[in-house]
């Protein structure tokens, strides 16, 4: 796949990736819902289990021990004492049951599992679900509900107990542990830990993902650029090479009509071999970027070279401070000519009245040399500052357009960086970062 169907599918990538995301995701916590889901199942089939259960005991309870409202009994009668009781702690054992007793219709007191007799305080104790209840008093059939309880999860019944007359003379409450809730509990609250901890991996990695995504585009059309670019020198180079035989061909006829006719006082005479030299100053710039020869590196002094070229030039504008004497590996020549094109620059955009400074500091972690040249010229707007590196932009009719194109490729040639800040009616700021 090239680099522009990648671009163009950009789009897609990232749909792409949002939908996996998305799946992976779901498929995170689809445990929890299963989960959650077979808690719901599991809940009401042990509530009909139960709910038989309590029916069942209740039935055999009216048929067997009691022949009267239960309510009219008092807890020395038989056959509370003995009967009874025993009863309910042979259910109690049989189905496992927490608790199991007979309350009252007026709840005054109830008939529990203990040999001794009844008494109020369990009544007290006990929290008891006033609907059911109710629904129980009336007749109704046995209903159920889940509790929980210090983290532990119960199952309650309230079935009706009838007496020979299908009159109800109690209310029978069973309650059941649920210890598998407990556990799906835990096994729930480990599910969601665990989908918390890979929704983290998974947004690690999508954002490890997106970045490569992005770099990958970044190189992509860094590359295709790149492309351009060559085809621009390879075109640069041929166009340079057919004009400048030409160039010389015509200077030299220019000197030799000035020679011929040296006393006839012409403005052309001086107007043909000005623009000639503006041409060939053309023709190199498209040679030189067009030709990217090897940096040639040596030990070099940037401060030296910024106050030699500061006091060749002999602006008063241009203020140095170069606080560093360190030496770096730099391509003499090729730092000269970058220090020369900005500083160029930075005259051209600056006022009389304006300054230009020109800085050279030794930067640590990472250790790096820091030079940067300021003026308060015009500045540029952020449509300007976004093409000042393309080939062929120039903001004069008279430039190349191939002067910080030449100048940022010849840095980076020399392993360095180059960013640009500028405001209109600001100044502007160029740093140049080179390792130490």
């Amino acid at each position: 796949m090239n680099s522009s169907s990648i671009l163009n599918r950009r789009g897609f990538i990232y749909l792409l990736l949002i939908v996996g995301i998305t799946t992976l995701i779901i498929l995170n916590f689809w445990g929890w819902f299963l989960v959650r889901g077979l808690e719901d199942r599991i809940a009401v089939q042990l509530g009909k289990q139960l709910q038989q259960t309590a029916e069942l005991y209740a039935r055999d309870i009216g048929s067997r021990y009691l022949i009267s409202n239960i309510s009219t009994l008092s807890p020395s009668d038989e056959p509370l004492n003995t009967s009874l009781p025993i009863a309910l702690y042979d259910y109690k054992q049989q189905a496992e049951l927490q608790t199991i007793f007979v309350a009252a219709l007026d709840r005054r007191f109830s008939i529990d599992d203990r040999l001794s007799p009844g008494s109020s305080d369990l009544l007290e104790s006990y929290l008891i679900n006033d609907s059911l209840f109710s629904l129980a008093t009336v007749g109704a059939g046995a209903s159920t509900e889940m509790s929980e309880l210090s983290g532990e999860y119960f199952l309650t019944a309230y079935a009706p107990v009838f007496n020979e007359f299908d009159e109800v003379t109690g209310v029978l409450i069973l309650e059941a542990p649920a210890r598998l809730f407990t556990t799906l509990r835990f096994f729930r609250q480990n599910l969601v830990l665990m989908g918390i901890g890979g929704l983290l991996l998974i947004a690690l990695f999508a954002g490890i993902i997106m970045l490569a995504i992005r770099r990958l585009l970044g190189i992509e059309r860094e590359l295709t650029a790149k492309s351009r670019l060559a085809h621009l020198g390879q075109m640069a180079a041929m166009v340079a090479h057919e004009i400048r035989n030409p160039l010389s061909i015509i200077k030299g006829s220019a000197d030799v009509l000035r020679k011929k006719y040296a006393k006839t006082e012409d403005e052309l005479f001086d107007f043909i071999p000005d623009e000639i030299d503006r041409l060939n100053r053309l023709v190199n710039d498209f040679l030189q970027f067009a030709r990217k020869r090897e940096p040639d590196f040596s030990s070099v002094q940037p401060a030296e070279v910024i106050i030699s070229l500061s006091d060749q030039i002999h602006d008063l504008r241009i203020q140095v401070n170069a606080s560093s004497d360190a030496a770096i590996q730099l391509d003499a020549d090729a730092f000269r000519q970058v220090l020369l094109n900005i500083i160029e620059n930075a005259r051209q955009a600056t006022p009389a009245d304006g300054k230009i400074e020109v800085s050279c500091i030794e930067v640590q972690r990472p250790q790096r040399m820091v030079i940067e040249v300021k003026d308060s010229g015009v500045g540029m707007d952020n449509e300007t500052l976004a093409q000042i590196f393309d080939p062929f932009f120039s903001t004069r009719a008279t430039g190349s357009g191939l002067g910080m194109a030449i100048t940022k490729q010849l840095i980076e040639q020399m392993n360095g960086t180059i960013s640009v800040d500028s405001l209109p009616d600001n100044g502007t700021s160029v740093r140049m970062e080179f390792p130490v």
